[in-house]
């Protein structure tokens, strides 16, 4: 069996542990990547000494984010931000507004984020008003308003945009009933009308055995055969 070496974790390092671990690697590992990328020291007396030190760094440098995150917060309370979008029909977007898009407003007024720090279920594809959230600190997190607005300065503003397209659609609680109801309503006369031809054909089929014999009654019967005609024996 290969020999291995215990190491003392200065980093979390993916799928091997956290900081302030001992784990057992291979040299080879320990030498070409843990030790040359700072990630770990050979474990010792000394090394558990430095990681202390290296504990202490850290989470003085967490307190300092933390609070730096919290100032940050403050001045995005009830921050509004707009973005001019072009739109391909109706309210629908040309293209998706997502995290990118949201940082680059946002640099604009001088508040500096990270794409990784905005969070949103889906990319943005309407004109509208969004309330996206902005996690600035894994204890911290704001809430911004987001209006995605049509890039056309000749076009509606984005309350009356809004309020036509809430009345267009069925989705409006007002419009919902009677968009339900008009299909109904139309299709009715259609069923019974149906119904009624095809009551009609039963009737038809009904009676069809009686009106045969009259249709036969009022055509001449037939000569029998080998017999001749009165007619024509004279």
């Amino acid at each position: 069996m290969a020999r291995r070496q215990e190491v003392l974790l200065t980093q979390d390092v993916l799928k091997l542990g956290n900081m302030g671990d001992i784990v057992k690697v291979s040299p080879g590992y320990a030498r070409n990547y843990l030790f040359p990328y700072e990630l770990a020291i050979p474990a010792g007396v000394a090394a558990k000494r430095q990681i202390e030190v290296l504990r202490e760094k850290a989470s003085k440098a967490e307190v300092q984010r933390e609070g730096k995150a919290a100032v940050l917060k403050k001045s995005m309370e009830g921050k509004s931000i707009q973005i001019s979008a072009r739109v391909a029909h109706d309210t629908e977007l040309f293209g998706s507004i997502g995290a990118k898009e949201i940082v680059q407003a946002l640099a604009k007024s001088g508040l500096e984020i990270d794409t990784k720090q905005v969070h949103l279920h889906d990319k943005i594809k309407r004109l509208g008003r969004y309330k996206v959230e902005i996690r600035l600190h894994k204890n911290v997190g704001v809430e911004i308003t987001l209006e995605v607005v049509n890039s056309d300065p000749n076009a509606p503003s984005l309350d009356e945009t809004i309020a036509a397209a809430a009345g267009a659609k069925p989705s409006d609680p007002a419009a919902a009933p009677a968009a339900a109801a008009a299909p109904v309503a139309e299709a009715a006369p259609a069923a019974d009308k149906g119904t009624k031809k095809f009551e009609s054909k039963i009737k038809n089929l009904g009676k069809a055995p009686e009106a045969a014999p009259a249709k036969a009654s009022a055509k001449p019967a037939a000569p029998a055969p080998g017999k001749p005609d009165a007619k024509s024996k004279k």
